[in-house]
C-alpha cells in the first residue's frame, strides 16, 4: 500500500475487542472504528480494515497487516462504489479499496468467513461514508486603490465551503503579503517588504473552530483577518498584496487548500490541494496631495 507522509486519521471497520493485551487496531493509522461515521473526499482512493478473528488468525500481527489465516476470507458488500475485491465476492484479503468514490452517501457491510469449517459470521458489522466535494475556497474581499494617505489595517476574508461537520472542518493555507511602492501608472519602483507566511495554518495546525478569526456554520466555513496598516512609504504610492497559498509545509504541486478531509482522504494517493476560485486582494494607500502656493502678480509690478 502507499501511503503519504499525513495526518493519522482513517477508518478501521473493526472488532471490537482486546488483542495482544491491547485495544485493538490496525496498522499505525487506521484506529477509528465504525462506530464513528467516515468523511471523505470525492476521487481520492480510499481503503477499509476489518480486524481478523483471533481464533482463525491466531499470529496476526495489526501493525503490518500480516499472518492472516490461511482458510480465512472477508466477504465486502457495497453498492455505487468501485471497490477491490467486487461487491459481494469473498476474498482472501481483510481489506476493501475503494477507487475514484462520486459525492454520496454509502454503506459498507462486511463479514468473516473461513473456507476450512464452511462458516460464516451471520452479524456483518456495517459503517457509514460520506463522500464529499473538495473544498472550495476564496477571497471575497475587494481590492481597494483609492485609500488617500496612510490607513488603517483592512479586514480580509476567506471563504470555504465544504460539506462537513462544523467538527471536522479544519483548513491548512497561507497568505503572502508583499509591500511595494510604485509610481502613478502601478508600475513597480521598490520592494519594501515580503512576508510569504504572514498568516500560516499548516497540514499540522489548520485553522478550525476555536482559531482567532474563524467561523463554522457547515457548510460555510470562514477565516477573517487584519492587513497590516496601510501606510505611504517614502512618500510614494504603496501597494499592499496579500495572495493565498498552500500553507508553508504542504509540499504539492499547485497553490490551493487543504481541508482536515481532505488531507485524510489522501492517505494513499498523495496529498494534493485545491485551488482558490480568487486568491488576492491588493490595496493601494496614495499621498495625499500636497496642495502648493498660490501666486499672483505682485502688487507693485508696476512701480
Amino acid at each position: 500500500m502507499k501511503k503519504s507522509t499525513l495526518l493519522k486519521m482513517a477508518l478501521t471497520l473493526t472488532a471490537m475487542f482486546m488483542f495482544t493485551g491491547a485495544f485493538a487496531q490496525i496498522l499505525t493509522d487506521y484506529s477509528e472504528d465504525e462506530t464513528v461515521e467516515m468523511y471523505q473526499t470525492a476521487g481520492r482512493t480510499f481503503q477499509l480494515y476489518v480486524l481478523p478473528d483471533p481464533i482463525y488468525s491466531p499470529t496476526y500481527d495489526p501493525a503490518t497487516n500480516a499472518h492472516l489465516g490461511a482458510n480465512s476470507q472477508w466477504r465486502f458488500v457495497y453498492t455505487g462504489l468501485t471497490g477491490n475485491p467486487l461487491n459481494n465476492t469473498p476474498a482472501a484479503q481483510n481489506w476493501v479499496e475503494f477507487t475514484n468514490p462520486g459525492v454520496g452517501n454509502y454503506t459498507v457491510a462486511a463479514t468473516e468467513l473461513n473456507t476450512l469449517i464452511g462458516c460464516e459470521d451471520a452479524s456483518p458489522r456495517t459503517t457509514t461514508i460520506h463522500v464529499v466535494a473538495a473544498p472550495v475556497a476564496t477571497c471575497p474581499t475587494a481590492d481597494a486603490t483609492t485609500f488617500c494617505g496612510n490607513t488603517v489595517a483592512q479586514a480580509i476574508a476567506l471563504n470555504i465551503t465544504e460539506n462537513v461537520p462544523n467538527a471536522l472542518g479544519a483548513y491548512a493555507f497561507s497568505v503572502e503579503e508583499v509591500v511595494d511602492e510604485i509610481d502613478g501608472s502601478d508600475a513597480l519602483i521598490t520592494n519594501v517588504s515580503s512576508n510569504s507566511t504572514f498568516v500560516n495554518f499548516l497540514t499540522t495546525g489548520k485553522a478550525k473552530s476555536g482559531t482567532t478569526g474563524f467561523t463554522a456554520a457547515t457548510p460555510d466555513f470562514t477565516y477573517t483577518f487584519n492587513s497590516s496598516a496601510l501606510a505611504v512609504s517614502n512618500n510614494h504610492r504603496t501597494r499592499y498584496t496579500y495572495t493565498f497559498h498552500d500553507a508553508s509545509d504542504a509540499g504539492t504541486a499547485a497553490d490551493g487548500i487543504i481541508s482536515a478531509i481532505s488531507h485524510k482522504s489522501d492517505f494513499i494517493d498523495g496529498l494534493i490541494s485545491y485551488a482558490f476560485t480568487d486568491n488576492q486582494v491588493v490595496f493601494i494607500v496614495n499621498p495625499a496631495p500636497s496642495t502648493g502656493p498660490i501666486y499672483h502678480i505682485p502688487n507693485q509690478y508696476a512701480y
